[in-house]
C-alpha cells in the first residue's frame, strides 16, 4: 500500500472511530436516561405501596357493627356532624348553581348551621364563623384528604362543639382513622412490572448495541495500528533513501 493510499486510508479509519465512540456515548447517554426513569419508577411504585387514607364510620342501623367504614368525603362526614375549617376557623362550605351556599346536613336531615343574613357568616351554636369557597377541597375525596392529612384543613365537629380536629390528633377520634390504602396496590404493582420490563428491555437492547461497537472498534483500531505502522515504514524507508543519495 502506497504512501498516499495508506494515509487516505487512516483518515477514513479515523472518521469511522469517531461516529462509533459518538455513538457509544449516545448511547451511554440513553442508558442514564433509562436509569433515572427506572428510580423515578421505583419512587411511584412505593409512594403507591405506602400512601394512607381517611375512613369514617357512617352510622348504619342495618349493619350488624352499627355503622360501615367508608372513605371519607365531604357527604358522608358532613352526615356525621363534620364541618370543614382552616387554622382560623373559617369553614368552607359548597355552592349551588345560583351561588348560595350549600347548608350541610347530618344523616337525620338536620342542618348543621345557618347563615346569618346581617352578617353573611356561618352560625353553629353560639358563634359565628366567616365562610369561604370550599370548591377546590370538598368537591373531590382526593383533594380533601390530602389537604386534611397535610394539615391544611381541620375538622369541625358540630356534635360536641370541639373544633381543630386534624391529622396530628386523630387518634383520640373513635369515629375517623388514619389507614395504609390498599385500593391501588395491585394497579400500582401492575405498572411497576411492566414499566420495569420494558426499562430492562430497552437497557439489553442498547447493551447489545453498545458490545456490537466496541466490537467494531477493537477491530477499526487493530487496522488503524496496522497502517499506522505501514505508514510509518514507509517513512523511515523514503528518509533512508534519501539519506543514501
Amino acid at each position: 500500500m502506497g504512501l498516499s493510499s495508506s494515509q487516505g486510508r487512516l483518515l477514513m479509519l479515523t472518521s469511522r472511530l469517531s461516529d462509533i465512540e459518538l455513538s457509544e456515548v449516545m448511547i451511554s447517554q440513553r442508558q442514564n436516561q433509562l436509569a433515572w426513569q427506572s428510580e423515578e419508577v421505583a419512587s411511584e411504585y412505593n409512594e403507591a405501596m405506602s400512601n394512607y387514607k381517611l375512613t369514617i364510620k357512617v352510622t348504619d342501623s342495618s349493619s350488624e357493627d352499627g355503622y360501615t367504614k367508608e372513605d371519607l368525603n365531604y357527604s358522608n362526614m358532613t352526615s356525621m356532624g363534620y364541618l370543614v375549617t382552616n387554622a382560623q376557623n373559617q369553614i368552607y362550605l359548597e355552592k349551588d348553581e345560583d351561588g348560595n351556599w350549600i347548608i350541610p346536613k347530618d344523616l337525620n336531615g338536620n342542618d348543621l348551621l345557618s347563615i346569618d343574613e346581617s352578617t353573611g357568616k356561618a352560625v353553629v351554636g353560639d358563634n359565628q364563623y366567616d365562610i369561604l369557597d370550599g370548591t377546590k377541597y370538598l368537591s373531590n375525596k382526593d383533594t380533601l384528604q390530602t389537604a386534611i392529612m397535610n394539615g391544611v384543613l381541620f375538622l369541625y365537629n358540630t356534635q360536641d362543639m370541639k373544633s381543630g380536629i386534624s391529622i396530628s390528633n386523630l387518634e383520640s377520634n373513635t369515629e375517623m382513622e388514619y389507614v395504609l390504602d390498599t385500593s391501588d396496590d395491585a394497579e400500582a404493582e401492575s405498572k411497576y412490572n411492566y414499566e420495569t420490563a420494558r426499562i430492562s428491555r430497552q437497557d439489553n437492547q442498547l447493551d447489545m448495541e453498545l458490545q456490537q461497537l466496541e466490537t467494531q472498534h477493537e477491530a477499526i483500531m487493530k487496522e488503524y495500528d496496522s497502517v499506522k505502522e505501514v505508514i510509518s515504514s514507509n517513512i523511515d524507508r523514503t528518509f533512508k533513501l534519501f539519506s543514501s543519495g
